[in-house]
């Protein structure tokens, strides 16, 4: 089957009407085609592309309670399953407001509708509102996450994506900044942290990862991080280890 997307009325109009909607979200009736069929005087909401698509069935738990560690899951599972979608392809807010309506509507309400937070901040997970909103959207997040840490050259090609939604910390600090968006960059700041874990076990812990990156939004106001090589990026980032002077692992003090 081919993926399918919402034309630019629909989204506009569930985008603007979200807060009027939200008891319609929580319904365990199909409310949307109704709708979008009302609302736009049975004109087309849905189109679709060439692009090849298989969904899949993503993790919930028990479906009472959704667990953050569920998202690395996700991630690859969303990935696979959307590969042949390219960068830009995958910032158009009408694929991932059709997913998040439709395929995976069933998910968004596990994942997203019983979190605590702000109604209004819940809402805007079925939404692209910028480039930066694919991080935030549920679905289009998963592919981003999968997409930016995938490395074939790996035993295991989704290690880094393992790593990266360790915490959520982690995965934020990362992916807010623009640079987030430089996959050979993300990929090598993972492998360093994957290659120096075990020597210092502190380093994934989630006032850590803040304070690292803290320290590397600072290096890269000075400094043009997208154009390090991986050995003089390796070396940056050693010296914010050495800075932030993280205990090391018994076995590395051993081995000193």
């Amino acid at each position: 089957m081919n993926l399918k997307y919402m034309t630019e009325e629909a989204v506009t109009n569930l985008s603007l009407n979200m807060m009027t909607n939200y008891g319609l979200y929580h319904s365990s009736e199909e409310w949307l085609d109704g709708y979008l069929q009302s609302v736009l005087e049975d004109k087309t909401w849905c189109m679709e592309s060439s692009i090849p698509y298989v969904p899949v069935k993503l993790v919930t738990g028990d479906g009472s309670r959704f667990e953050s560690k569920f998202d690395a899951a996700n991630a690859k599972k969303i990935y696979e399953s959307l590969k042949h979608l390219t960068p830009v392809q995958a910032t158009d807010p009408r694929i991932w407001t059709y997913l998040t309506h439709t395929v995976y509507f069933d998910y968004m309400k596990v994942r997203w509708m019983k979190e605590e937070g702000t109604a209004e901040g819940t809402m805007k997970r079925f939404f692209v509102n910028n480039n930066q909103g694919v991080i935030r959207n549920g679905i289009s997040r998963l592919w981003w996450y999968g997409y930016l840490t995938y490395d074939p050259s790996r035993g295991n090609p989704y290690e880094l994506t393992d790593l990266l939604l360790l915490n959520q910390d982690m995965a934020q600090g990362l992916l807010e900044r623009k640079l987030g968006n430089n996959r050979e960059w993300l990929i090598m700041i993972l492998g360093c942290i994957q290659k120096y874990r075990n020597d210092y076990p502190d380093i994934i812990k989630s006032e850590v990862i803040q304070k690292i990156m803290k320290q590397i939004n600072y290096e890269g106001g000075v400094t043009l991080l997208d154009v390090l090589s991986s050995q003089e990026l390796e070396a940056l980032f050693l010296k914010i280890i050495e800075r932030l002077n993280l205990e090391k692992s018994e076995s590395q003090i051993f081995n000193t």
